[in-house]
């Protein structure tokens, strides 16, 4: 593989990695603990946790 390919993906994965820990933050400041525990296995429901609407 060459060093573009790699750096390319190290990219993207830091990405990810990044926008994971964003949304599973902001999912556990709207009050959605439960999604936020549930998106440790399966990170899209950090993505819905973060859109959802705050807790009242």
């Amino acid at each position: 593989m060459t060093a573009s390919i790699l750096l390319t993906g190290g990219l993207l994965g830091l990405l990810y990695l990044i926008l994971l820990v964003s949304l599973g933050i902001m999912s556990l400041r709207k009050g959605h603990w439960v999604m936020f525990l549930v998106g440790l296995v399966f990170p899209l429901f950090w993505f819905i946790g973060a859109l959802l609407p705050k807790r009242s």
